[in-house]
């Protein structure tokens, strides 16, 4: 039988394929570079053609993931026939629709880039995470001001510090549900932590107290249940 040959791509995606299997079927630190390599069938040349190191298939996972989210939002903050909070609205519907649409992958996910030995990826990862988010906010703070919904001095210094609070709300969020026994446990204390941090951002735009949804109760929930 012919050999086939596949695009630099096409192989690319199938490691990456078998690592999402592979780190949550037999956990990331059980997963050498050669499980890697016999579940996706090729030589180990073939493998560091692509990739160095276990760990750089996970980063090249993470930025797939980041593709995917803004496949996700797409062209949502540049409709002009959308207004800011709306916009906001659905930018963060839309998130939170992806997230919890996988739940069980971005939980892993955030188990496997909280290890010591990937927290500079997940630094690298946080930075270009930060990086994309707050062009959306600018861009919304921006049209908010001229909408008069928002009073924003400075857009894109705003933007930032608005990425700041939500990482440091995820951040929380992530310490606890790692240490967590029992999700369902969470769920009151998530809700009182939403509720201030949504009016935290609230008063760093200037909106009306409510206008700025976080998530929705439906969502939320979703997130520790079965």
């Amino acid at each position: 039988m012919a050999r086939v040959v596949k695009s630099p791509q096409e192989r690319r995606a199938e490691f990456i394929s078998a690592a999402n299997e592979l780190f949550f079927s037999k956990g990331y630190t059980s997963t050498s570079v050669n499980d890697l390599i016999q579940y996706v069938g090729v030589s180990k040349g073939a493998f560091y053609h692509h990739f160095d190191s276990k760990q750089a298939v996970l980063e090249a996972w993470s930025d797939d993931m980041l593709v995917q989210y803004r496949q996700v939002i797409g062209g949502l903050v540049d409709d002009p026939s959308l207004s800011a909070l709306t916009k906001w609205t659905l930018l963060l519907r839309r998130t939170n629709q992806w997230e919890i649409g996988q739940k069980e992958i971005m939980l892993g996910f955030v188990r496997i880039i909280n290890m010591d030995e990937n927290l500079q990826l997940k630094h690298n990862f946080m930075q270009k995470v930060s990086v994309l988010l707050a062009g959306y906010y600018e861009t919304i703070l921006t049209q908010g001001n001229q909408e008069n919904v928002f009073d924003v001095p400075s857009p894109a210094v705003t933007a930032r510090l608005m990425v700041t609070v939500l990482n440091g709300f995820s951040e929380e969020l992530t310490r606890k549900m790692l240490q967590a026994e029992q999700m369902q446990d969470l769920f009151d204390g998530v809700v009182e932590e939403v509720e201030a941090t949504q009016l935290v951002l609230e008063r760093m735009v200037g909106a009306e107290a409510g206008c700025m949804p976080l998530i929705d109760g439906e969502l939320l929930h979703a997130w520790f249940t079965d």
